[in-house]
């Protein structure tokens, strides 16, 4: 088992590359998790927001809001079933993030409140999972993910953390993830293990079997827990409303009880 009851269970959603769906998966995980009856947090650190969009969060992101010092939290509680999700947007306004991390390292006192309003949202419910959407090729090494870490683990001191890596069906965007999937747990400041390896938009009538013995080498050579195929669906790209119009993916479902159960299914499709 890796999750006891009593855990935070964090699931950080990484990709090699924008297009791959990565923020969809992200958000289907923890709008099912909601559904069947949790509490839990996305943390919207993707560079276009996309989540905190289809929450109707138009304000800055946390980082933005603290260099500008206005502006309400950008933050959205949504009931979900006998659940709720709450949208939090740490950033999301393109490439600003990087200038606004500089200004906030630079001033000491800047980063505290930060740090603060932080725990304080953190602290905010008592969380089942915490779902994390994160920028491409984003390392446990980089700044802004070991010192947003940093304070989540002092608010969830015991919290169980596995990442899932999302590629798209391209042989070339595989290998690269794979390749990513070996630099992310190579590094010195990982927290956690692999969980899932995600090969999505899977188009109609090729044969799995290759998908499959993808998902066998990542097990076998990366560490990751278990596998999931997941189709071309085209309702997915046609999501013109809010949260409530996000169409059900029996793969992420599937995903949502793995996780909830502490397991992980060799192959999920």
């Amino acid at each position: 088992m890796y999750k006891k009851e009593e855990d935070m269970f964090r699931i950080s959603i990484h990709g090699a590359k924008g297009g791959v769906g990565k923020s969809t998966i992200a958000l289907g995980l923890a709008r099912e998790l909601a559904l069947n009856g949790r509490e839990v947090l996305f943390i919207d650190r993707d560079l276009l927001g996309f989540a905190s969009f289809l929450a109707g969060i138009r304000e800055y992101g946390l980082l933005a809001k603290a260099v500008e010092g206005r502006g309400p939290l950008p933050l959205r509680e949504i009931r979900m079933g006998r659940g709720t999700l709450t949208v939090l947007k740490l950033f999301g306004d393109g490439m600003r993030f990087k200038s606004d991390m500089a200004v906030i390292q630079a001033d000491p006192a800047l980063r505290a409140e930060l740090e603060v309003t932080y725990r304080e949202i953190l602290g905010k419910r008592s969380y089942h999972f915490a779902v994390v959407d994160n920028l491409p090729l984003v390392t446990p090494s980089d700044d802004v993910v070991r010192h947003e870490l940093e304070v989540f683990r002092a608010v969830y001191p015991s919290s169980q953390i596995t990442r899932i890596f999302v590629s798209d069906s391209s042989r070339f965007c595989i290998n690269d993830t794979m390749n990513y999937v070996r630099v992310v747990e190579s590094s010195p400041d990982k927290v956690g293990f692999p969980g899932f390896f995600v090969i999505n938009m899977i188009p109609p009538f090729r044969d799995q079997e290759e998908y499959l013995r993808v998902l066998r080498e990542a097990k076998e050579s990366l560490g990751t827990k278990g596998g999931v195929l997941i189709p071309f669906l085209e309702q997915l790209f046609q999501i013109k409303g809010g949260l409530e119009s996000f169409p059900t993916v029996p793969q992420i479902r599937r995903m949502a009880l793995n996780l909830e159960n502490g397991t992980f299914e060799e192959f999920i499709n």
